[in-house]
């Protein structure tokens, strides 16, 4: 348990990193780039497919190494 946990805060902190110094930048930068923007739904799939490299499109999306915390019953995987 003392290792998921170690795991666990290690990838919230650099997560928490990435986000405010890569990710915050790059969606500022496009929101002043698209000032005339209408639709936000077109701006979350830009977001996804081009920012976080997750496409509705993926075929993979949702899957996970069994080493990864989810906080959820069975990991939230139903059966």
């Amino acid at each position: 348990m003392k290792a998921l946990l170690d795991k666990l805060q290690l990838n919230v902190a650099m997560d928490s990193v990435r986000n405010e110094y890569l990710m915050h930048a790059r969606i500022y930068g496009w929101l002043v780039q698209d000032l005339g923007r209408s639709d936000l739904e077109t701006f979350n799939n830009k977001i996804y497919s081009e920012l976080f490299l997750t496409p509705a499109s993926d075929p993979w999306l949702g899957l996970f190494t069994v080493d990864t915390y989810m906080a959820l019953e069975d990991s939230g995987v139903v059966r």
